[in-house]
């Protein structure tokens, strides 16, 4: 198989791996940065927006990426059944959604209920999540093929 018909099938998947390798590389500057400025300011207030911009946004989102960057690089001609573009693109849109969101409830008052968006949010992320899960037990799949 010719490489340039190996990266147009890989295409959807390596373009998504990449935007979470960006994404991840994105969280981890801002809560290294973050981090820095509550030592700075000795003001630890913001350990929930650091600690979940380290975790979830630049580990989880490098391990989502490292995902589908394996799924696109596979020896087999197409993606497994069941592991669609479509579904990877609804699976990284939850994710970038869902972070923010998580974030954004976290600095909301508390007073107004207003913080209480953030579990909203949380859940998206966790369908995310699940997605992943998911969609990576069905390319871990051994494929059915006739063996000649």
């Amino acid at each position: 198989m010719k490489r340039g018909a190996k990266a147009a099938e890989g295409g959807p998947f390596l373009r998504i791996g990449r935007r979470y390798i960006r994404a991840a590389l994105f969280y981890l500057s801002l809560g290294a940065v973050l981090g820095a400025l509550m030592l700075w300011f000795g003001n630890d207030n913001l350990q929930f927006l650091h600690g979940h911009m380290l975790l979830i946004g630049s580990a989880l989102f490098f391990a989502y990426g490292a995902g589908y960057s394996w799924i696109a690089g596979r020896a087999d001609p197409a993606p497994p059944p069941g592991v669609t573009p479509f579904l990877a693109a609804a699976q990284f849109w939850l994710a970038n959604v869902g972070l923010p969101g998580i974030l954004a409830g976290s600095v909301l008052p508390v007073g107004l209920g207003l913080d209480r968006i953030g579990v909203l949010f949380g859940f998206m992320e966790a369908a995310a999540a699940v997605l992943f899960a998911v969609l990576m037990n069905r390319a871990m799949k051994p494929q059915n093929r006739d063996v000649p």
